[in-house]
């Protein structure tokens, strides 16, 4: 059996979901280190994972953000957990990702 990735429920793994701000742009390798941005690095705060705050990896077609405030509560579109396994010397290590399609300002009308 292989694990591609976990999809969370949200709700009951992260709680209520507020914006924070990205943190980084990732691109893709060139020779002079300019090349196109292939995903984004966002912080988001969680009532239940408060120890950290959250970070969400969005793909660069998701775009910027600029149009959600921070502390805005959110939602995240089609999110999954991916674990990634790393060795430090002679100890072994596992860190999770979260990535999702988009993150969206969450409609407090429904």
């Amino acid at each position: 059996m292989e694990l591609d990735y976990i999809i969370p429920k949200v709700r009951e793994t992260f709680g209520r979901l507020e914006f924070g701000k990205m943190i980084e742009e990732i691109r893709e390798p060139s020779r002079n280190n300019n090349g196109r941005v292939a995903s984004r690095r966002f912080s988001v705060f969680s009532d239940i994972q408060k120890a950290d705050n959250i970070e969400i990896i969005l793909p660069a077609a998701a775009g910027v953000k600029a149009s959600i405030k921070q502390d805005s509560p959110i939602d995240l579109v089609n999110p999954r957990v991916i674990a990634v396994g790393y060795r430090v010397e002679n100890q072994s290590f596992v860190k999770y990702e979260c990535y999702a399609d988009d993150i969206v300002k969450k409609d407090l009308t429904k």
